[in-house]
């Protein structure tokens, strides 16, 4: 398993144009795993709780993080981690003059646990193109074969070296946790 990511060129001092630019890894990832998905990976861990357990607990839970973090608590979840509120607002000249609207916006915070904090350890990374250089490709890919499609019975197509050797095939990085579906959905890596 590796974590896929792409490079960018950023500032390396934000707001100092004048400090230059460096490149940076950007995250990016395979698919996107929904509800149902991850519901039917964890039945497949040799779980005694079939899909439809997972995701109806799994959504019961949602619900009363909700219901509880509007109830002014936090939650700990094990190994999950903590879940809490932050507030943001605009400022007050002082306390006396404070008033709860000026509260824009209610944040749900995750504390994660020390199973989410050092992933660094266990991980290893895959470069990846960009999102824009795998969106090229795939049109390219396309274009390509679309051209072979309309090559006539008995005409060979043009050869443009973009075919793979017979010994190396050709296949998408795929996900051993996920049965190697890959989610076209998504239109290849994000992040």
């Amino acid at each position: 398993m590796a974590i896929p990511y792409s490079l960018a060129l950023r500032l390396a001092k934000p707001g100092f144009p004048e400090k230059g630019n460096k490149t940076y890894p950007v995250a990016q990832y395979y698919q996107l795993l929904d509800l149902g998905k991850m519901a039917a990976h964890m039945a497949g861990h040799a779980s005694k709780y079939s899909k439809g357990d997972i995701m109806a607990v799994t959504t019961e839970l949602t619900s009363c993080i909700r219901e509880q973090l509007l109830l002014g608590n936090k939650i700990q979840l094990g190994d999950l981690g903590a879940f809490s509120v932050t507030l943001i607002s605009k400022g007050a000249d002082n306390a006396e003059s404070f008033s709860t609207s000026l509260i824009q916006k209610v944040k749900v915070h995750w504390e994660p646990s020390a199973e989410f904090t050092d992933l660094l350890n266990d991980c290893e990374f895959e470069f990846v193109g960009t999102r824009e250089a795998q969106a090229a490709a795939r049109k390219a890919e396309k274009e390509r074969l679309n051209e072979e499609a309309t090559v006539k019975p008995g005409e060979e197509p043009e050869d443009n070296g973009s075919e793979a050797p017979e010994d190396e095939p050709v296949t998408p990085p795929t996900n051993p946790d996920t049965g190697g579906e890959e989610d076209d959905d998504e239109g290849g890596l994000e992040g």
